[in-house]
């Protein structure tokens, strides 16, 4: 409730508390807070310099704002399958999928399970890791927490997540 009494809702002192406290939980270095995770996701992109040409690798299970900050940049999406055990991209189906245009591949951590790191960088040696981690915060893969098993880890702090600011994403 402090932020609604100070006046500061959409930045301020407190959003800058809660980046420093997010990257600190989550082991990274820096945590900036955005609009969504469709933002983190784009401007992870963006930041990668994905633009036209470019294909980014992403899972055919998931929710549509993984393929579509790809289409944003004016890159293709390519559709890989998921492990139907784990319901996360299915690093041997994504070994096939990967071509002189990959740029990236966006893993899904579904439903807070973390999608298999290690078999994906495996499968794609060299190739950008972006983490669409909407749905796992605090969550964990060998001891290391969502957010730093890439190369970008994105959030959302929509009200159906474990962690809600009401809308938002990191």
């Amino acid at each position: 409730k402090d932020p609604l009494f100070s006046g500061w809702v959409t930045q301020g002192p407190k959003v800058k508390e809660f980046e420093s406290l997010f990257a600190k939980r989550h082991q990274v270095n820096h945590s900036f807070a955005v609009t969504s995770c469709t933002t983190a996701l784009h401007l992870a992109l963006v930041a990668l310099g994905i633009g036209p040409g470019d294909e980014v690798l992403v899972p055919a299970f998931t929710w549509v704002a993984t393929a579509n900050v790809v289409l944003y940049c004016g890159a293709t999406p390519v559709f890989v399958d998921i492990d139907l055990k784990t319901f996360n991209i299915d690093p041997n189906d994504l070994a096939h999928r990967i071509t002189e245009k990959t740029k990236a591949i966006i893993p899904v951590h579904l439903f807070g399970l973390c999608a298999d790191i290690d078999a994906i960088k495996e499968a794609a040696p060299g190739i950008s890791v972006i983490e669409d981690a909407a749905c796992a915060s605090g969550a964990e893969y060998k001891g290391i927490p969502a957010g730093g098993l890439g190369d970008l880890g994105c959030f959302s702090f929509h009200p159906r997540k474990s962690i809600t600011t009401g809308e938002g994403g990191m």
